[in-house]
């Protein structure tokens, strides 16, 4: 029976864990190695759970469907975050500020705005990061690899969200749709930057009827 403490940390950042295959698993992340590689381009990565949803790219399967939308993903987490913008829910506040969020990692990545707190490190460079994530794409800056391919085309590129983003352009798919028109279209940038054009004229017909109405 575990106790509930979390009695395995990491003697490189504050990462703890009630189990030591969990910080086995974390301290790849600070040696760089990357045990399970990817058989259809040289993606690699630390878990087999990571690999196989990395898999899901190449076949293009989107099993986990949201009831309320179009969106589909490759991750009953993914998911589950995505309903989070249909509830509007946020569950994890931060104690400093007003700042709060859907995500647990997303409130300790936060939390080092305060703190100042670094703990991923470049070996090549003096750069350092908050997160892991951000310093992996990082280090393709220094060795140019583009891993993520596709396999329809020649196009490579450094991030799993750019080739996310290119599949769409073979298979025509525009997840994201504007609830005032018929508009939808590939990325969610996409979509706020359109959504500006309602704000404006929402805005600008409010302020036409109050001068309406100071006119009176």
């Amino acid at each position: 029976m575990h106790d509930g403490k979390k009695s395995h940390t990491c003697n490189q950042c504050g990462y703890s864990s009630i189990h030591a295959t969990n910080l086995k698993t974390h301290m790849l992340v600070h040696s760089g190695e990357k045990p399970f590689v990817c058989k259809q381009c040289n993606y690699s990565c630390t878990t087999n759970g990571h690999l196989k949803r990395h898999m899901l790219i190449h076949s293009g399967e989107r099993p986990f469907v949201c009831t309320q939308c179009n969106y589909s993903c490759t991750t009953a987490d993914n998911l589950k975050k995505h309903m989070l913008t249909h509830s509007g829910e946020m569950p994890f506040s931060c104690t400093l500020c007003n700042y709060s969020c859907t995500e647990a990692g997303s409130l300790k990545k936060h939390k080092r705005t305060h703190s100042g707190e670094k703990p991923f490190r470049c070996e090549q460079c003096n750069y350092s990061y908050t997160e892991a994530g951000s310093l992996k794409k990082h280090k393709l800056t220094h060795t140019g690899e583009k891993p993520f391919t596709c396999n329809q085309c020649s196009y490579s590129c450094k991030h799993s969200n750019g080739l996310k983003y290119h599949m769409l352009s073979h298979t025509g798919e525009k997840p994201f749709a504007c609830k005032q028109c018929n508009y939808s279209c590939k990325q969610s940038t996409h979509l706020k930057r359109h959504m500006r054009k309602h704000t404006a004229k929402t805005n600008a017909w409010k302020k036409k009827e109050k001068n309406k109405n100071f006119q009176k």
